[in-house]
């Protein structure tokens, strides 16, 4: 791993000598944090997306938070942690030496802190955003449906006004985080006669709601998760609309543009300064080394040597472009459009680098979690599967390059 030089945040003798201090306060803080045996042979992870992962997920978030070492590009007044760049750099290089647990299955930081600055009421803000940096709040959300994946705009979800109320009736499926969800984005239709994008309106509501249900979807991993979600007869406060009545097309494309940006105020948050792990390329390297084929390793094929070496190289272009994005969002001196060239390269990137791990492993690509023989317990397999689903989520790949060459590039429609 890179280290933050002085030059690169622009640091002062004294923070130097700060600098070393944070490093050092942050490795304790983690020596007496991390769960027991972690980073051993021994340590022994929850299952993925098992309650035991999503307690721990939340534990551990809450003790980050509590400790300052999360809650990053978000203004105190609503929770967030505010700090020099030069710690919050080498917060997020300590804590990405180390490693830490994944968070809680959530998309609070990645959609929901972003809609809420965005559109929320102050009373919104500071009741919600606490909670989900703190991750004490899990979220899930309520777009797509059977016939509304990329077309959003062709949501048959209803909300019919009841004086304070409004009644909620329809389906929602591909719900990202929907199992221990407490909180729940919505967009539905609220004027039939209105024309697209103008007769919509966007909600949040608690799942314990009376008349809502969810139930898991399966998907090719062999994992569920996503889920999907039923609403009969479900009533929501007319205050927790997000915006105003028949402008939720407008709220939910700032939420898009919130995902494919990367979020704000998680551990990473957007910046990305600090996590520069070989550009993200270090599990490769490794496989390459270690699996051999008439006698000689992956590595040792200069072919396999440049594409992973591409791989890195795109992903610290994608990390700084990244990086570039936030600052001019937070400047507003960015559409919001440019986002998408971030989600698609990411997708497309990730999707190529679990082909090429097929490649290296070959026969074994065949066998999943769980069969003894698998590489890695099937780890490598299961990235490869769910790399797919990267260039669906957070608007197609095709949705994302219409965007760019329309509202980007300026090419027509036709």
């Amino acid at each position: 791993m890179f280290t933050i030089t002085r030059r690169e945040l622009n640091m002062t003798s004294t923070d130097i000598e700060k600098a070393e201090a944070l490093r050092k306060e942050v490795r304790a803080w983690l020596d007496e944090n991390l769960p027991e045996k972690w980073g051993t042979p021994e340590y022994v992870a929850p299952e993925r997306l098992s309650p035991e992962a999503q307690e721990l997920g939340t534990s551990f978030q809450k003790r980050l938070y509590d400790a300052g070492y999360t809650g990053f590009n978000v203004a105190k007044e609503y929770g967030g942690v505010e700090r020099p760049a030069w710690e919050t750099a080498i917060i997020r290089e300590e804590l990405a030496r180390r490693g830490t647990p994944p968070g809680p299955t959530s998309i609070g930081p990645l959609m929901v802190i972003g809609t809420l600055l965005a559109w929320g009421s102050e009373e919104q803000k500071k009741r919600f955003i606490p909670k989900i940096l703190s991750g004490e709040e899990a979220w899930c959300e309520g777009f797509s449906e059977p016939n509304a994946g990329s077309d959003l705009a062709n949501v048959q979800t209803t909300a019919v006004r009841d004086g304070d109320e409004w009644v909620v009736n329809g389906q929602k499926c591909w719900t990202s985080a929907w199992r221990f969800a407490h909180w729940s984005l919505l967009v539905t239709k609220t004027d039939p006669n209105a024309p697209r994008h103008r007769n919509l309106s966007y909600f949040i509501f608690p799942t314990d709601t009376p008349g809502f249900s969810r139930g898991p979807l399966k998907q090719m991993s062999g994992e569920s998760e996503f889920g999907e979600m039923f609403f009969d007869d479900m009533r929501i406060p007319h205050e927790n609309m997000i915006g105003e009545e028949g402008r939720g097309w407008y709220v939910a494309m700032s939420t898009l543009q919130s995902e494919r940006g990367g979020g704000v105020g998680g551990g990473a948050g957007m910046m990305g300064l600090g996590i520069r792990s070989l550009g993200g390329v270090n599990n490769l390297i490794e496989l390459a080394r270690n699996t051999k084929r008439y006698g000689k390793s992956f590595w040792d094929d200069k072919n396999f040597r440049h594409r992973i070496v591409q791989f890195a190289i795109e992903n610290e272009a994608t990390r700084n472009s990244g990086t570039r994005m936030a600052i001019a969002m937070r400047k507003r001196t960015a559409t919001g459009n440019e986002v998408s060239i971030r989600k698609n390269s990411q997708a497309e990137r990730r999707k190529a680098q679990g082909d090429m791990v097929m490649e290296i492993i070959g026969a074994y690509s065949q066998l999943m979690r769980g069969d003894p023989r698998a590489v890695d317990n099937g780890t490598q397999v299961y990235n490869m599967l769910r790399a797919r689903g990267a260039t669906i989520e957070m608007g197609t790949s095709e949705i994302n390059r219409n965007i760019i060459a329309e509202r980007i590039l300026g090419l027509p429609r036709d």
